[in-house]
């Protein structure tokens, strides 16, 4: 079965590679600041209508200007599932996202990834190792693992793990985050790479 994944990724390494890459240039602070936004609404959601929510928060200038809470709403509403609670995330992190900035440059792509996920799950609502994991591959930082319900499938399919369980503990999370990498030394194809691969061969697309 390795030997399925190795060649199937093949065929589409070089857009898997060209979106890591652009994942990698996105330096700017407040182009971040959305990213960090779009992580916070995918739970339970489609990623793509996320994606349309968080043009509509950008048309509101939320990282410039004061925004009221009900026009962020009246947008997620129809976009983003549990939509009210998203909404207090959101309008908290416009608050937080400086202290996060003080704390960690995140147009620095060598620092910590593993620091910054660990005080982006103890400070910002809303936001759990998977998230966290999602939003810092998407602004460039590699080597973490994003354990969604599609990659854990696909970790089960391959027998890297056994019975995928419902809402998963810290250690749990770290504990099929080392297997995932184990695997990935094995197969000779990066956590993050594999992961747009897997997207891909549910989809059909990669996306983010």
């Amino acid at each position: 079965m390795n030997s399925s994944v190795v060649e199937g990724y093949s065929e589409i390494k070089s857009v898997v590679l060209d979106r890591l890459d652009t994942f990698s240039k996105i330096n700017d602070k407040e182009d971040i600041f959305y990213e960090l936004c779009f992580c916070l609404l995918t739970p339970q959601s489609n990623a793509k209508r996320c994606a349309e929510a968080i043009e509509g928060v950008k048309s509101l200038d939320l990282f410039n200007s004061t925004v009221d809470s009900e026009d962020i709403r009246n947008i997620l509403k129809t976009k983003t599932r549990f939509h009210n609670n998203k909404t207090k995330y959101v309008c908290e992190l416009k608050d937080l996202f400086n202290t996060l900035w003080e704390s960690f440059d995140l147009s620095d792509k060598s620092i910590n990834s593993v620091e910054v996920r660990e005080w982006l799950v103890k400070n910002v609502r809303g936001l759990g190792l998977k998230e966290a994991s999602h939003f810092l591959r998407n602004v460039g930082f590699r080597d973490l693992a994003i354990l969604d319900r599609h990659i854990l499938r696909n970790l089960r399919n391959f027998e890297v793990i056994d019975e995928v369980s419902k809402g998963l503990t810290k250690n749990e999370y770290l504990l099929i985050e080392e297997k995932f990498k184990l695997y990935c030394m094995n197969l000779g194809i990066s956590m993050d790479e594999l992961d747009l691969y897997f997207w891909y061969s549910e989809t059909g697309e990669v996306f983010k």
